[in-house]
Order: structure tokens, then C-alpha cells, then sequence
């Protein structure tokens, strides 16, 4: 069993290793930064709210565990693989709940500990490599939108959830804007892969490539959150202050995400490692904004350098 344990540790700081050298030291100061601002901020976020306060642990726990790509390896090992998710998840969440002793929280300590135990046997999303045929569903997203055919068909269930969990609580402002979130934090999946020349070329109205692109994935993501704009004004029309917020930070993301794909174009790469650039990114956007709009300067600038010569950007 020890042994076991051991194994498990080394492995899981190889990967830490192996993170913090993609990542670099200059993005992992700035994260450091843009956590301990959001730890300062967090005591007035969730004083008097417990609905937060418990929501803050399936927001963290819930998009790691339906997204972790390690689920067969786990499986070969003697030890039930919930019983590794518990130890991962509560220790993971442990500082949180912390924080939280401090505050004399102990219901939401309780509770969110008790959905974290649940999350653990949810099914990984995850979608095995191979073929599957364009559902009718699919079919209704243009071919140029390419990046949310392949997401969408992997990611269904997790849109669906996120949807569902939208429509039961949009009488609830705080609920349905972490949905939102939670929905505008997973675009970086849509953007791993960049796409050869030979399909940049073939782009409709190629003569100015970047902002048809950046204009028609920001139609597409609006028009696919209509219903939800439509239900949050319905029930908060006293809050739209906060949906014009959600539909910046939207925006922003989205512009990121394609902005930091093709700052990578021309380098011998198919697969882009957008995830930690991008959650940077989406927490100093949320905490304050002006952050947000440097990055998407910076590669806005990348992207127009990267991109080939015969594409007017």
C-alpha cells in the first residue's frame, strides 16, 4: 500500500515538474499573483453567501475530474480508482476548507466535501479516439466552425450538463453566472489543434482572415448562449449590469483563445498547450480586466506576425 502511495506521489510531481517547465517561471509567478488576489478578494465574495461558499468546490474539483485523461491508467492499478479520486480531490480542496474554518463556515465545509464525495463517480467525459459520424446535432454548425464540431462532439454530455444546470437554476443570479463561466473557462479545448495552410486558404473571406474568424466564433458562441442572455434578463433584469460583464468576459475568451492559436502558427506544431496560458488569462480578465485586455493585445500582435504572408490580417 505504501509503496503504491509512493508511486502515485512521484507521479503526480513529475507531471507538477513537467507543468511548471511548460509553463515557464514568469507565468507561474504571475498565477501566484493572480491567486493571492483572488484569495484577498474571496472573504467579501463569500460572507453571507453559502450558497457560493459550497459552489466554489464543484467549480474547482468537477471540471478536473470530468476532464482527466488518466482514468484507463487508474484502472490498472490494485486500489479502486475512487478511492485515489477522494484522496486527490479532498486533498486538493483541503486549503479551501481551511480558509473556511477560519470563517466558521461548517455547513459549507460539510456540504461541499459531501459533493465532492458524490463527483467521484460521475464518468469521465472523455471520448475514446475514434471515428464517429457527424450527429444531426453537429451537422447544424458550419464547416469554417470546425474547432466546435470536434469540441462539441467530445464534450456533449458536459454541454448538456452545463445547460441543464443553467435552465433548473436561472431564477438564481449567482448560479446561472457560474454556469457561464464555467462554460466560457472550457473554450480553451476547442483551440488545441491548429490547422494546416491549405485549410487557412480555404477560409471564407480569407481576405482578412483574423477578424473573420475572431467574427464568426463570436456569433456562433453568442447565438449558442441567446437563451441564457434572454433567461438572466427575464429573471435579473435589476443585475444586467453583470451579464454585460459575463458577455465581455465571453468575448474576451473566445478572442484569447484564437488569438493564442495562431501566435503559434509556422512553429512545427499541430497541438497547441493553450489550458494554463488561458486560465491565467480568464482569472486576471475576471479579477481585473485591463490585464485581460494586455494579453489579447500581446497576441493579437504574436498572431498577425505568425500568420503567413498571403493572409491579410
Amino acid at each position: 500500500m505504501e509503496s503504491l502511495v509512493s508511486k502515485i506521489l512521484i507521479f503526480r510531481l513529475k507531471q507538477l515538474w513537467r507543468l511548471f517547465k511548460q509553463v515557464g517561471f514568469a507565468r507561474t509567478f504571475l498565477l501566484v499573483i493572480i491567486t493571492s488576489l483572488l484569495v484577498f478578494e474571496l472573504p467579501d465574495l463569500i460572507s453571507g453567501n453559502g450558497l457560493l461558499a459550497v459552489l466554489i468546490y464543484p467549480l474547482i474539483i468537477l471540471p478536473i475530474h470530468l476532464l482527466r485523461k488518466d482514468q484507463s491508467f487508474l484502472r490498472k492499478l490494485d486500489l479502486q480508482k475512487e478511492i485515489i479520486f477522494a484522496g486527490e480531490y479532498h486533498s486538493l480542496i483541503l486549503p479551501y476548507s481551511l480558509f473556511l474554518v477560519y470563517f466558521q463556515q461548517w455547513s459549507a465545509i460539510v456540504f461541499g466535501h459531501l459533493l465532492i464525495t458524490l463527483i467521484l463517480f460521475l464518468p469521465s467525459l472523455k471520448v475514446e479516439k475514434k471515428y464517429q459520424g457527424n450527429s444531426p446535432f453537429i451537422k447544424w454548425i458550419p464547416v469554417n466552425l470546425f474547432e466546435w464540431r470536434s469540441y462539441m462532439r467530445q464534450r456533449k454530455f458536459f454541454l448538456l450538463f452545463s445547460f441543464v444546470f443553467m435552465v433548473l437554476l436561472s431564477s438564481n443570479a449567482i448560479a446561472i453566472s457560474v454556469a457561464m463561466l464555467i462554460l466560457a473557462a472550457s473554450f480553451s479545448e476547442a483551440f488545441t489543434h491548429l490547422e494546416s495552410k491549405e485549410l487557412i486558404e480555404a477560409y471564407p473571406r480569407n481576405s482578412n482572415f483574423l477578424w473573420a474568424k475572431l467574427k464568426d466564433h463570436s456569433m456562433f458562441i453568442h447565438l449558442l448562449f441567446l437563451p441564457f442572455y434572454v433567461l438572466f434578463l427575464l429573471f435579473h433584469l435589476e443585475l444586467w449590469y453583470i451579464l454585460v460583464l459575463l458577455l465581455i468576459i465571453t468575448e474576451c475568451s473566445i478572442c484569447f483563445c484564437l488569438l493564442y492559436k495562431y501566435s503559434w502558427f509556422g512553429q512545427a506544431k499541430s497541438e497547441i498547450h493553450n489550458q494554463i496560458p488561458f486560465v491565467i488569462f480568464f482569472i486576471s480578465t475576471i479579477l481585473f480586466f485591463p490585464i485581460g485586455i494586455a494579453f489579447l493585445y500581446f497576441y493579437w500582435k504574436k498572431a498577425i506576425n505568425a500568420l503567413p504572408e498571403y493572409v491579410k490580417t
